[in-house]
């Protein structure tokens, strides 16, 4: 798995988050203010002081797209499957969900969601334990109200959606991480490409914590995982992820070193790389003594089907055996002599020599860069000079 602080700069990261906030801020309050604005009609209502013609226009100051009153109006009633006479219906408070019964209440939530929210936004539960702290708290203020937090937080009919020539949304995320591959198994290419308002291609968005239980981190910065479908829904599809039991791309893995790439031979000639017959697996970095640490890593590289998928990988894996045969460990020694005008480095050797990329903050540029340094390591061909 690929480190996301190890090949973004923390000024980098930051200004992408606050971007993210700053935008996603801005219609979450708006939505907030619907709802606020909806729940103190509804009370006027029931205290006689507005008119039933006066409750649609007094809903509809607060403006939102035409198409989306229904569709947020609907969610507070037991019933929401029709929405006939919707606007005559507020009147009756046994319609209504009962944990919204209480409007004082839930109007008081609202007003903490709006204060809030920008928090909310940017919680970094990967590594912050005032924020760990935090989200508990709103975690246990606000877990009776996911109906209206759903439409809040909405990320499969509002974000998703944005379009790339606008100021933020998806596309406009994974460009700015420049992410270029899958951080959860570093093997496929996760461009972000667009053409004005049209969509060509990007990363899926993977929620670290599901926002089926988690509707507070729906549209959280540090929650949407730029990965592949095959990482994303292939492996962990509904997998109910926790910080407790697996590794967040945002967490501390420096070098990327928590997980390595290994291999064994299972015949002669596969240990000098004449045949495939090796076996390619992954291995828990053994200088790591937090045992609470290495069984999220367990959990990673159960999910992911790290060594299932990697042993798939015997051909990279073979070649670079290969080249360590013939060449002992001098194979980038050798490149540098054979072109001494070009004072060739070590980093630049080994691209030559492998096809990828040396220095681990640049892993993120092709697949299979981790793999790579990983097996050139292993068979001694290179030493993990870089720091």
């Amino acid at each position: 798995m690929i480190s996301i602080r190890e090949c973004i700069s923390e000024s980098d990261l930051l200004t992408a988050r606050e971007q993210h906030i700053s935008f996603i801020s801005e219609e979450v309050k708006k939505r907030v203010d619907f709802y606020k604005n909806l729940f103190e009609t509804i009370q006027l209502t029931h205290q006689g002081k507005i008119e039933d013609d006066d409750i649609e226009n007094n809903i509809k100051k607060i403006k939102l797209h035409h198409s989306q009153y229904d569709s947020f109006i609907k969610v507070i009633f037991k019933d929401n499957k029709s929405v006939d006479k919707k606007y005559k219906k507020l009147k009756n408070k046994s319609l209504f969900r009962e944990e919204l019964k209480d409007f004082k209440k839930v109007l008081k939530i609202l007003n903490d969601l709006h204060t809030n929210c920008r928090c909310i936004l940017g919680l970094d539960l990967s590594s912050n334990e005032e924020d760990i702290v935090l989200y508990k708290k709103y975690e246990e203020n606000y877990r009776n109200y996911k109906i209206l937090l759903n439409k809040i937080f909405d990320y499969e009919n509002w974000f998703q959606k944005i379009t790339p020539e606008k100021e933020w949304g998806p596309y406009q995320l994974t460009k700015k991480l420049g992410i270029q591959v899958c951080c959860y198994c570093n093997r496929q290419y996760t461009f972000t490409l667009s053409k004005g308002v049209k969509k060509i291609t990007r990363p899926e968005l993977d929620h670290f914590l599901p926002k089926s239980k988690h509707p507070l981190l729906a549209l959280n910065f540090f929650n949407l995982i730029p990965s592949c479908s095959v990482c994303n829904r292939d492996c962990k599809g509904t997998v109910d992820f926790s910080y407790e039991k697996y590794l967040s791309p945002y967490e501390s893995n420096p070098k990327h070193q928590l997980i390595k790439y290994d291999y064994k031979p299972e015949t002669y000639l596969g240990a000098i790389g004449k045949t495939d017959e090796i076996k390619v697996f992954t291995k828990i970095n053994e200088e790591n003594e937090d045992q609470r640490l290495q069984e999220k890593v367990k959990g990673n590289i159960k999910v992911f089907e790290y060594n299932k998928i990697a042993n798939e990988h015997r051909d990279i894996v073979q070649e670079i055996i290969k080249k360590r045969f013939l060449f002992n460990d001098k194979y980038i020694e050798t490149l540098q002599q054979a072109f001494p005008d070009i004072h060739l480095t070590l980093e630049e050797a080994y691209q030559l020599a492998y096809g990828n990329f040396y220095d681990e903050k640049e892993f993120t540029k092709r697949p299979l860069a981790k793999l790579t340094k990983d097996i050139a390591v292993a068979t001694g061909v290179i030493k993990n000079k870089i720091s």
